[in-house]
């Protein structure tokens, strides 16, 4: 196969890739807590390996194999709601939710109170302090909960949210609903913290990914007229060489 085949077919792919992870982010924009996808990529030389020594072969047969997808989990804007249980976190940590399938983080802390005043998020999911879930009596008065998550009721402290931060964040995997799976991340010291009446915002730069979406569509339209002019030459060759026979 003509080797300029890996470089246009190994563009064309990753620039499928990267429009899918700008189209994700864009659909994320406004999702609170939300962490911006990135794209990582490995190149690959298919004719270098095979050994033949050609002068060109370590130019002219590069492509690029998707490699995989990372995030940014840069502070988010904190927009104001004056709601008793919103949460932010400035800083590193996250919150802690029980699930069915274990201990989950998230930076969501659009928090709600069950039937029977145990805090939970927005589908139910009890939010953990250090003692286990956080359970709040409505009848004792206003909710105030200090930048390290300790949680008072008019002045009586009633326990403290479950925060956690992590030496390297990119162990962690997304699961959907704002959380992520910690268990193969290190715990760390945790840096900053809760910010009561607030909401973290998408960490998405809108007008940044509108202007990324605009280049990769250009850059994958130049891949697919690359790819259509190697098909034509090969038909024509291909035609050429039936006539000759």
């Amino acid at each position: 196969m003509d080797p300029a085949y890996y470089v246009a077919a190994g563009s064309l792919r990753a620039r499928a890739f990267q429009l899918d992870t700008v189209a994700n982010n864009l659909a994320n924009s406004t999702t609170v807590g939300y962490k911006a996808e990135r794209n990582f990529f490995d190149i690959f030389n298919k004719a270098k390996d095979q050994g033949r020594g050609l002068p060109l072969s370590p130019f002219v047969n590069e492509g690029v194999v998707y490699a995989q997808r990372g995030m940014d989990f840069s502070q988010g804007a904190l927009r104001h709601t004056e709601r008793m249980l919103d949460f932010a976190i400035e800083g590193n940590a996250f919150f802690t939710v029980e699930t069915q399938d274990g201990p989950r983080v998230t930076r969501d802390g659009r928090f709600t109170l069950g039937p029977d005043g145990m805090l939970v998020t927005l589908d139910g999911m009890p939010v953990l302090g250090t003692n286990g879930p956080v359970t709040i009596n409505p009848a004792n008065g206003n909710l105030h909960v200090t930048g390290d998550g300790s949680i008072f009721q008019e002045n009586a402290y009633i326990g403290q949210l479950e925060l956690r931060a992590y030496e390297d964040t990119r162990p962690l995997t997304r699961l959907g609903t704002g959380r992520f799976d910690p268990s193969l991340a290190q715990d760390a010291p945790i840096v900053g913290g809760v910010v009561q009446g607030y909401l973290e915002q998408s960490s998405v730069d809108m007008a940044s990914m509108m202007v990324e979406m605009i280049r990769l569509n250009r850059l994958f339209e130049i891949s697919q007229k690359v790819a259509s002019t190697l098909t034509n030459d090969l038909d024509a060759r291909s035609l050429t060489i039936g006539a000759g026979q």
